[in-house]
């Protein structure tokens, strides 16, 4: 392959074409869609975090660590 040398300017500038203003786009249509209501906030978790799978059983409790996934 040939040996090229390439301004650090141009890598420089091909990063921020290429990652990010991509990425201020996305966050752009995000902050719109959310402005304009089209995305609500999440809904409050119900106050009984029991999901009903221990039986009664209390060998895990849930010390508010790793979730229901990890009891």
């Amino acid at each position: 392959m040939e040996n090229t040398n390439l301004n650090p300017f141009f890598v420089a500038a091909g990063f921020i074409l290429r990652c990010l203003v991509p990425l201020l786009i996305m966050l752009g249509v995000s902050y719109l869609l959310k402005r304009f209501g089209l995305i609500s906030s999440p809904p409050e978790p119900p106050p009984d975090k029991d999901n009903g799978n221990n039986d009664g059983d209390n060998q895990h409790p849930n010390n508010g660590e790793g979730g229901l996934a990890h009891v």
